[in-house]
């Protein structure tokens, strides 16, 4: 029994008739978060537009690649979740493509899936490209199973390890005798296609079953690493890349690394889970990842509502039990918590929802009377059920989120671009205006210029880097205090344990104390090298308005030069990366059972932590400080550089007195450019605040 026939008995649903579905419609309607991006962007590209037409040839080609810069934006986000939790069916019915990607992922294949959605691909004819494992990955996965096969080999777990080379060893001899002497070749190649269909998709991310569905099933998902999907959208009103990953709950977490470089890689990140085991043991890699960002950073899916009974009732019981496990393991507050159905919403968007089961139907019924009674007499079966789903919710607080992130900081910093320009260009407007009345004479050649300007460059970067360098030494001091304070306090529980309780029974000790305090170390280092890039970037900033002041001898009343924006650090991810004291007790039981003795307890046990967490520190150190450090001085140095041709040339234009502009521009169309010129910066500077 369907939707719509139950809706003829229910009271509630009464009088509604079936209508053919509103996917396609409703995924562009009914998403402002979304839209808002959209509309944002045509805004600005508007004020772009008005500039180019009022510019010189030199000044509209700079404006022209900002306008490029822009639409070049790409917001993404990552959705990360157990295996079954729904989650390729979730990014089906986010992009209302139901069925796109197969939802049978063979739960060995460590396949990160971009689909870039309204983007163009950067190559010609190129809708689909696999990248497949190279052979250093390979080996390293086949000789110890990544990094969670070196914490066996270290703790001694041999029955783990043996387990987990027999698997890896499988994976293997299945890819070889699938793939026969190409398997060598492929490694560390690429594989591109002009069309994307579901067979295509089969042979690269699926599982394949030799004996019912031939050989081509799942041919190259062993070794495929991950997949970029170009796919045109009309009924979404932007561009965007949504990144699917692997289930991150298997037992030796093949793909915890590859999920965290995903996670890495965008500003928003949704995790799925399953209302069936909502934050189950199996989640809390999940909460370690996200656990070290932003809480406008992140929503958390509860998929497969349609499955409970009496969702009504139920979904607030999972709500404070997620709330309380969300507290408990330390994660951002006020993290947004949706509930819904990806089945719903596929149902919708394939106009099947007739046909779904009876369970099904009553439990949607059940949603939709407490979520949405106020709209039970105004909206339709199809508008009940595809709301009830969550995705309309879910689509929009990502848009909101995209928004907020990385759209509104490539405008800001877009606009400061082109209000530099606009900037400049009206200098050399106001120094040819005083030229032609003979109340100016030009004070500075081209040489003493780029001389003035490399004391400048020198001066900002070596400040720049002097101050970075003294913050970085202070925070490697800092947090390797914090690790040694950890791994003493860990030792000494330890110890007290044996004295207390002998050695047969298991000890656990937490780790979460030595995530907070690296976490909140980074936190201030990170705050501290902001502070240091503004104000050298202010300073530079000064400096070089000052120079446009000395080079025409003259003042432009509110003239100032917009700082740059320093690009975006992701979160030190790896932070939440699974280490020894995270394991399940069967694994730390069987490290407890190969020791005897107090100091072999104690040192065993320093070293393994010691040897777990030394990487975590290391990214820290190196990759999270060093990608700062570089974003920083490219940021400055390109800035400097935007700087120098800005005024180099507006020292050259000068040269063109002010009838020659009139001629160019014509007088009328002259006094035009100088008050568009003036509305122009107004509007820019709206977006560059």
């Amino acid at each position: 029994m369907g939707l719509g026939a139950v809706a003829e008995n229910e009271d509630a649903l009464d009088g509604m008739a079936v209508q053919a579905p509103e996917g396609a419609v409703a995924l562009k309607r009914n998403f402002p978060g979304l839209t808002r991006i959209a509309d944002a962007i045509k805004q600005f590209e508007d004020v772009l537009r008005d500039f180019v037409t009022m510019a010189d040839p030199d000044t509209a080609k700079k404006v022209t690649r900002i306008m490029s810069q822009v639409r070049e934006v790409e917001p993404s986000v990552t959705v990360i979740g157990q295996i079954k939790a729904g989650k390729t069916s979730l990014l089906n019915a986010m992009i209302g493509a139901p069925g796109l990607l197969p939802t049978d992922v063979n739960p060995w294949t460590s396949v990160v899936t971009s689909l870039h959605i309204n983007t163009p691909s950067p190559e010609l004819n190129v809708r689909a490209k696999f990248k497949f494992f190279d052979n250093a990955e390979w080996e390293k996965l086949v000789s110890n199973g990544g990094r969670i096969g070196q914490l066996a080999a270290r703790a001694g777990a041999d029955e783990e390890l043996e387990k987990l080379r027999l698997q890896v060893v499988a994976m293997r001899e299945k890819a070889q005798a699938r793939l026969g002497r190409k398997f060598e070749m492929l490694l560390g190649t690429e594989h591109r296609y002009g069309a994307v269909d579901d067979a295509l998709l089969r042979r690269y991310v699926c599982v394949g079953d030799e004996d019912t569905e031939g050989a081509e099933a799942g041919r190259f998902t062993d070794i495929t690493k991950s997949a970029d999907l170009y796919i045109d959208r009309e009924d979404f009103p932007i561009q965007m890349c949504i990144r699917d990953t692997p289930g991150v709950n298997d037992t030796f977490m093949m793909r915890e690394q590859i999920t965290i470089n995903a996670v890495r890689d965008s500003r928003s990140c949704i995790v799925v889970l399953s209302a069936h085991q909502a934050l189950t043991t199996m989640d809390m890699a999940l909460i370690r990842l996200i656990a070290h960002r932003q809480s406008r950073e992140i929503i958390i899916f509860v998929n497969r509502i349609d499955e409970l009974p009496d969702p009504a009732n139920q979904v607030p019981e999972i709500h404070r039990s997620i709330l309380e496990t969300l507290e408990k393991n330390n994660a951002p507050p006020d993290i947004d918590i949706i509930y819904g159905s990806a089945h719903w919403a596929n149902a919708v968007l394939e106009g099947k929802i007739d046909e779904m089961t009876d369970d099904s139907t009553d439990s949607a019924i059940n949603w939709t009377r407490a979520a949405f009674a106020d709209k039970m007499s105004e909206w339709t079966a199809e508008q009940l059920v595809w709301h009830a789903s969550g995705v309309p919710a879910l689509l929009d607080a990502l848009g909101q989120r995209m928004y907020e992130g990385p759209v509104r900081e490539a405008l800001q910093k877009s606009s400061r671009q082109a209000l530099n320009l606009a900037q400049s260009l009206d200098v050399v407007d106001q120094v040819r205006i005083l030229e032609s009345d003979g109340q100016l004479n030009r004070t500075m050649t081209p040489q003493q210029l780029d001389a003035e300007l490399r004391k400048i460059e020198q001066a900002a970067i070596e400040k720049l880097t002097h101050l970075t360098n003294n913050v970085c030494k202070d925070f490697t001091n800092r947090i390797d205090q914090s690790y040694e304070r950890f791994l003493d306090r860990a030792t000494n529980s330890l110890i007290e344990h044996l004295q207390t309780n002998g050695e047969d029974a298991t000890w656990h000790y937490s780790p979460l104390g030595l995530r907070m305090l690296l976490s909140s170390s980074y936190q201030v280092v990170l705050k501290k090298m902001h502070a240091i890039a503004a104000e050298v970037n202010n300073e530079t900033a000064v400096q070089i308005a000052d120079l446009y002041g000395k080079t025409f001898s003259i003042t432009v009343e509110g003239f100032k030069i917009e700082t740059p924006v320093v690009s975006y650090i992701p979160p030190p991810i790896n932070l939440g990366q699974t280490i020894a004291l995270d394991l399940q007790i069967g694994w730390w039981k069987g490290w407890w059972q190969r020791r005897r003795g107090y100091k072999a307890f104690a040192q065993d046990f320093n070293k393994l932590i010691r040897a777990e967490t030394d990487p975590i520190i290391n990214d820290l150190k190196t990759i999270q400080i060093g990608l700062f450090r570089e974003r920083t001085q490219t940021t400055l140095r390109d800035f400097l550089q935007e700087q120098r041709e800005l005024l180099m040339s507006a020292l050259a234009s000068s040269e063109i007195s002010i009838e020659e502009m009139k001629e160019l521009f014509g007088v009328n169309a002259w006094e035009d450019r100088q008050e568009c010129l003036a509305s122009i910066m107004d509007e820019l500077a709206i977006y560059a605040e």
